[in-house]
């Protein structure tokens, strides 16, 4: 994609005044650290982007990372990751620019919490609800504003020490087009990806992020995914074996998936597999009625918010008490042993 080097939002930065203090994440497309502005002493996340020399000379950006701009410059919610600002700056290991993203810092995201816990330990029941309404709340305001996030999993949701939480990584997030068109169906990490992608369905909403949500509050609740899928036909069966193999009376638009086929294994569409999960009764609940196979049966982000029991003590808490107030706060040493594990690993991958 095209961008304008001369644009308000871009910065070009001739000597960042920013210093990296730990690196928190490394892939393909990059890296991310937490770093600490020389002046004010302010932390901030810095996503570094690599740009090739024909993307240079080309004035592009990858795509991914347009998305991520344009979504977080277009939304302001207290629990999606704020976006400080946007700079080029050189790179002293090729003759490139890099893009970076300055984003809020938070110190450690869900996955890594959860690896953190020791032997035996559970996400408290009251933070997997308070976590749960806050995800909600951020998907909710996505979908109000018609965005899809598309990759819903726990690296991807940022904790602080209060209890605070927030969505991050918007790189495939795009806008949800009404009435819905076709899609790429290259998204989603395989065990948080809904039926009607797995089966390739001719178009997907917003119904796509709230599966990703069910299969996010079933890990907080048994502490391992609940659908670890080897490959999508793995990851179908896994799906179907738990909630029984779903049927053209529940769900007609399934006739229409590209791999659908009448000779798919036949499970019951019963509870009694889901009955075996080891969490509480109203957990258990919550997770049945969030993972609905009809995309148009399954109940919105608003809807769980506003009219599910599960919910009702943590909405009722956070409406009476002051702002920034959660009902439960994760425990303080294993967001300090997620820290250590997170840097000594970092240091591994170096």
């Amino acid at each position: 994609m095209q961008y304008n080097r001369s644009s308000n939002s871009l910065i070009r930065s001739p000597l960042s005044l920013w210093i990296a203090e730990t690196t928190l994440g490394s892939g393909t497309y990059g890296i991310v650290e937490c770093v600490r502005h020389i002046n004010t002493r302010q932390r901030l996340a810095r996503k570094t982007i690599k740009l090739t020399s024909k993307q240079e000379e080309d004035n592009e950006l990858p795509a991914t990372a347009v998305r991520e701009i344009a979504v977080l410059k277009s939304i302001q919610h207290e629990n999606i990751i704020k976006l400080n600002h946007v700079a080029f700056e050189p790179s002293y290991n090729s003759g490139c620019n890099q893009l970076c993203l300055y984003l809020e810092f938070l110190p450690i995201d869900l996955k890594r919490y959860m690896d953190a816990l020791g032997p035996g330990e559970r996400v408290s029941p009251k933070l997997v609800k308070s976590y749960s309404y806050q995800l909600l709340n951020a998907i909710e305001c996505l979908h109000r504003h018609r965005i899809l996030h598309r990759d819903l999993k726990p690296p991807n949701i940022l904790l602080d020490y209060e209890g605070r939480l927030k969505i991050a990584d918007f790189g495939l997030a795009r806008q949800c087009h009404m009435p819905e068109r076709t899609l790429t169906h290259e998204v989603v990490t395989l065990w948080y990806r809904p039926p009607e992608v797995l089966l390739n369905a001719p178009t997907y909403g917003t119904a796509l992020d709230v599966w990703g949500f069910g299969c996010v509050f079933a890990e907080m609740t048994l502490r391992e995914p609940l659908f670890r899928g080897e490959c999508e036909i793995d990851q179908l069966l896994l799906i179907f074996r738990l909630l029984g193999t779903p049927t053209i009376s529940e769900w007609p638009e399934i006739a229409q998936c590209l791999y659908y086929q009448t000779c798919l294994p036949r499970f019951p569409l019963d509870d009694v597999q889901l009955a075996r999960l080891p969490m509480f009764t109203e957990c258990r609940q919550f997770l049945k009625d969030i993972l609905i196979y009809n995309p148009k049966k399954r109940r919105t982000a608003r809807q769980l918010l506003e009219e599910h029991e599960y919910l009702t003590e943590v909405a009722s808490f956070t409406h009476t008490m002051p702002q920034h107030s959660f009902i439960e706060r994760p425990i303080r040493s294993v967001i300090d042993r997620a820290i250590r594990q997170q840097t000594e690993s970092m240091r591994t991958v170096r």
